[in-house]
């Protein structure tokens, strides 16, 4: 085959990989641009079919695993979002009551009810729940009292 044939094969299956996001017809893209180097160099010889053999495999065994690893990484199942604010530690800034106050938490102000009647300015408090825009606070208990 001539060397724009396989220029046009890679073509075609680097588009079909960015529909898939499979990574195989990548591999087939990467291996089809060896062909067609081949084809360039050698002309009309097996040699360009031997090389497009040898990297769509080496590409598709190698290539691929590493490349799977690294783009479609799982997360490491810590919480996020809301779920990451429950239990956290946050400070008063102002007295909190269960009508309102307010708190630091991860360097934010938030406003804040208390779970358990008045807490003074100042306190270390545990978050219990979200609502909303609402932190829900307890007293922060201890490690030596408990």
């Amino acid at each position: 085959m001539h060397y724009w044939v396989w220029l046009a094969v890679a073509g075609g299956f680097l588009v079909i990989e960015i529909l898939t996001m499979s990574l195989i017809f990548l591999s087939f893209s990467l291996a089809a641009l060896v062909g067609a180097i081949a084809a360039a160099v050698w002309g009309d010889s097996p040699l360009q079919w031997i090389g497009f053999a040898i990297a769509a495999v080496l590409s598709l065994g190698v290539l691929r695993p590493v490349v799977r690893k690294y783009l479609f990484k799982k997360s490491s199942g810590g919480k996020t979002g809301m779920d990451a604010l429950i239990h956290a530690e946050a400070k008063t800034i102002s007295t909190v009551t269960p009508d309102g106050g307010s708190i630091r938490l991860h360097n934010e102000v938030w406003t804040a009810r208390s779970l358990t009647g008045f807490i003074p300015e100042d306190s270390s408090v545990t978050v219990i729940r979200i609502d909303g825009a609402v932190a829900v606070v307890a007293p922060k208990i201890s490690s030596h009292n408990a």
